[in-house]
């Protein structure tokens, strides 16, 4: 739900979806395609600009705005015949694609020209549409839309792979979304309980794209300029430092009965100074969303977040700190089976253009909804694995591009390229033993891929 504060207009959520009850017809599969097994699609990361209330202020005075920079996650595709070129943002938080928002519904203007900027694919110009007479609803943490199934013809960009009657929807009516969204979870090829139809993530296994249903995701931090990557089917060992660490995904949480990407955090905490804290009952379960700017974590938790950065917490829920302490010697550290990804403070905040000394903690508090979201993420290196039912997961770093392909196995405890040091200020470490000999096969290094900053 959409409300006036910061929280509000960071959340651009596109996760936890609830999803309508509507009988989708899928189109036939398609013979498999011969390939490398991977795929992988630079981001374009789109930065809009938005403006809410500051702490405190009363809703009946002038007062001066925040200006809060936040970073969407797009990928570029190119749907019909011929194609038409289109940017959705990656969400692993859900399980559809979707396209074609209606522009005018945005709150800024900033997020109309992303909206435009985007693109829009027209059914009527491409000769390979099929209507499927089928529509649905999908409502999100904020904003929903409706839309009418179809099949097209999706291709990929650099490569020659052309997927043929992909499911996905075309949008009927959006409300406060600005762009349209690649959902990366479940298709019912992985689970029937999630969807009706098979999924993108389903179709490029199923036609010979992909060797497994699982993909990597490297956000890389916020200054970043390139070096961020999505890999349908692989992964790339150029992203992440140590050895990657695989736990299971859980089963559906907090009563809903849709599979997600649910995993068990067994602690966070902090350390300051040197000094290290546990927060109180933080052994829980938490889904990994890209689509989520912030992570959503329980009251107590936030409680103990804000006691440790004095933080000042206004009447929406907002986290507000000193920009300052960016410079403490100080971490939030989540701890799995196995690893803890430890992220400076710094790396913890979103900065407020106008204000030199006033920032936005990375958390939002929810009791109902616990998330890992993009100030998480952009410090991990995660390998979502459906076939496998596992998470693999280590710290992020950048040492440039080793991409290969997850084979049929599990993805196992692959070692990644860089050092401790490499990328930013990030750090983690791991304990888990090896696990297994690694599913995957090494095609050799691609070149690395160009990562696009559209700034407004």
């Amino acid at each position: 739900m959409r409300s006036s504060g910061i929280t509000s207009a960071l959340l651009p959520s596109l996760a936890l979806p609830a999803l309508s009850l509507a009988v989708a017809l899928a189109p036939p599969l398609e013979p498999r395609q011969e390939g490398p097994g991977f795929l992988a699609l630079p981001f374009t990361r789109s930065r809009s600009t938005r403006s809410v209330p500051r702490l405190n202020a009363r809703q009946d005075v002038d007062v001066p705005l925040y200006n809060v920079t936040t970073i969407s996650y797009l990928v570029e595709l190119s749907i019909g015949t011929p194609g038409q070129t289109v940017r959705v943002a990656i969400d692993t938080g859900s399980s559809e694609l979707w396209v074609n928002p209606n522009c005018k519904t945005v709150n800024t203007q900033d997020e109309y020209q992303d909206c435009v900027t985007d693109g829009q694919y027209n059914p009527n110009d491409s000769s390979t549409f099929r209507n499927l007479q089928s529509r649905s609803s999908i409502t999100y943490g904020i904003g929903k839309v409706e839309i009418a199934y179809v099949a097209d013809n999706v291709a990929l960009p650099n490569s020659t792979i052309d997927l043929k009657n992909i499911q996905f929807g075309a949008a009927i009516a959006t409300q406060d979304l600005s762009e349209g969204i690649l959902g990366l979870s479940y298709g019912n090829h992985s689970n029937p309980v999630a969807l009706e139809y098979a999924n993108f993530v389903d179709q490029l296994a199923l036609q010979g794209v992909t060797k497994s249903r699982a993909f990597s995701v490297a956000l890389g931090n916020q200054d970043l300029d390139d070096g961020g990557v999505l890999v349908l089917g692989g992964l790339d060992t150029g992203k992440f430092s140590g050895s990657l660490v695989s736990m299971p995904i859980l089963g559906p949480q907090l009563g809903e009965a849709i599979p997600r990407y649910w995993v068990e955090m067994e602690s966070l905490g902090s350390t300051v100074n040197g000094k290290t804290t546990t927060y109180s009952n933080s052994n829980i379960a938490v889904v990994l969303d890209t689509g989520s700017t912030l992570c959503s974590l329980p009251s107590s938790i936030i409680k103990d977040m804000v006691k440790d950065t004095n933080a000042q917490v206004d009447s929406q829920g907002d986290v507000v700190v000193k920009c300052s302490i960016g410079q403490s010697n100080a971490s939030f550290n989540f701890a799995f089976k196995g690893i803890t990804i430890s992220i400076p403070w710094s790396e913890f905040l979103l900065p407020v253009s106008g204000s030199s000394t006033e920032c936005v903690l990375g958390v939002t508090a929810s009791d109902s909804v616990v998330l890992l979201g993009d100030s998480f993420l952009r410090s991990a290196y995660v390998v979502f694995d459906q076939d496998h039912g596992e998470i693999s997961m280590a710290p992020w770093a950048n040492c440039g591009s080793n991409q290969q392909a997850i084979g049929s196995g599990a993805v196992g405890n692959v070692q990644g390229a860089c050092n401790s040091s490499s990328g930013t200020n990030t750090t983690g470490h791991n304990s888990a033993p090896d696990f297994r000999v690694p599913g995957w096969a090494t095609l050799g290094s691609l070149a690395a891929i160009s990562l696009l900053c559209t700034c407004f």
